[in-house]
């Protein structure tokens, strides 16, 4: 079992259960003194003098060593997953030989961003460097005649989980209204779940074309739908559909908000007009699900990339694509990314895909590109990840990472989120 809890759920239930005889005061004081016995050993109940850490200084923030230690850290993180050679030089494409570059496109979402992921400190601005800042500081430092050009071109908008319908009422010509909870639904695409966060159940890795069920809604006399949602990301639809996740449309609407919120996402109701196309009675309603729009790489970029030698895309995951309670239901690039990839490929044969990820993400899409030579891995990669990069792409350093986990070619192939069997038996493949 466990100990201690990051939370309330021990404060809220432990007297609950021992009255109950679900646990003994035993059990309790077993906790407990596991606890505190952690906390003695940590010396938090001795006197200061006598504790190592109490003599910690200030000054060893930012050390000399510890930045060195990041600068190593990213050098060695990194994972070389694709390296041919390129069809213009007949030379492996990394590390570059800046003999046979005049120009280079520094491209993606990530290319001008530092991602340092979720509970790390902050950074001096001295002691920081995107990938932009730090291929044109190591170009300027080894007065190599490179030009270097940039565009953004790409966006992390989540795609999947982008809203989340939380209840909804039916209201008929008499103005009766009649409440619904949105996760109780009779049916549901693969793939859906309801989950709790911070007390609040909602269906959750809604992707484009997800539907769910609800049976026994009256279509006679039904003049609206009031849908409450939860909105991580503008632009998606839902489609009120009768009988099937292909039946007919009775109502819809974009599904977009400029209310506040967090990064959980935003509140707002929406009011939706029905046709009921004559149909009356009991009838089973499906919400079909559309993500927003993607949209297309702007030819700006496409001319940057089109101009250089060499494109290096920067591309990944940051804090809206996932963070403590706000897990990924995609191993897809968020956003726009992958089209950018191939938009980008199309047009410069020597494109670098760079991909700084909080895990592995799908490739199937561009791995195979000819014209993608070159492809690296990494996590979130500290407070030196722009000079890091920079030393690997240029061959000061070789990217000897190896990856620490299973890429999967797609989500689908990977167990039921709620399958919890971590032994491979009969039924089931473990974990």
């Amino acid at each position: 079992g466990v100990d201690t809890d990051c939370g309330g759920e021990y404060q809220s239930n432990a007297i609950k259960a021992l009255k109950q005889g679900l646990i003994t005061e035993a059990d309790i004081d077993r906790a407990l003194i596991n606890m505190f016995t952690i906390r003695m050993k940590l010396g938090e109940f001795d006197p200061a003098p006598k504790v190592p850490y109490s003599g910690i200084k200030p000054n060893v923030i930012n050390d000399p060593s510890h930045n060195e230690l990041a600068m190593e850290i990213a050098t060695k993180t990194p994972v070389l997953l694709k390296n041919e050679k390129s069809t213009t030089t007949g030379e492996k494409v990394l590390p570059f030989n800046p003999k046979n570059i005049q120009k280079i496109a520094v491209l993606g979402p990530h290319a001008d961003k530092i991602e340092l992921g979720d509970y790390s400190g902050p950074v001096e601005d001295s002691l920081q460097s995107t990938p932009l800042d730090g291929i044109r500081q190591f170009i300027d430092d080894h007065g190599f005649d490179i030009e270097v050009v940039h565009a953004e071109g790409g966006n992390t908008e989540s795609r999947n989980d982008f809203f989340t319908p939380t209840g909804f009422r039916t209201v008929d010509t008499n103005g009766a209204i009649t409440e619904y909870d949105a996760t109780n639904y009779v049916d549901a695409a693969d793939g859906l779940i309801t989950a709790s966060r911070f007390g609040r159940t909602m269906i959750r890795g809604i992707k484009d074309g997800d539907w769910v069920a609800y049976s026994g809604v009256n279509m006679t006399n039904l003049d609206s739908l009031i849908i409450d949602f939860n909105i991580a990301t503008n632009g998606g639809s839902v489609e009120i559909r009768v009988d099937a996740p292909t039946g007919n449309i009775i109502a819809g609407t974009t599904v977009e908000t400029d209310k506040e919120g967090n990064f959980f996402g935003r509140s707002d109701t929406f009011p939706l007009k029905v046709n009921t196309l004559g149909i009356t009675g009991p009838r089973d309603l499906y919400f079909v699900f559309r993500e927003p729009e993607t949209p297309a790489t702007d030819k700006a970029t496409l001319d940057v990339a089109k101009s250089a030698d060499v494109a290096i895309l920067f591309v990944g995951t940051d804090q809206s694509t996932g963070r403590e309670e706000s897990d990924r239901f995609s191993l897809k690039l968020p956003g726009n990314q992958e089209e950018l990839i191939k938009a980008v490929a199309e047009v410069n044969p020597n494109t670098i895909v760079v991909m700084q990820t909080m895990g592995m993400v799908e490739v199937e899409g561009f791995k195979n590109d000819p014209n993608i030579p070159g492809m690296i891995f990494t996590g979130y990669n500290g407070q030196a990840q722009g000079i890091a990069m920079a030393k690997i792409l240029f061959g000061e350093v070789n990217p000897g990472g190896k990856t620490p986990l299973t890429w999967y070619k797609s989500v689908n192939d990977l167990p039921d989120f709620n399958d919890y069997h971590l032994r491979k038996g009969p039924e089931n493949n473990g974990r």
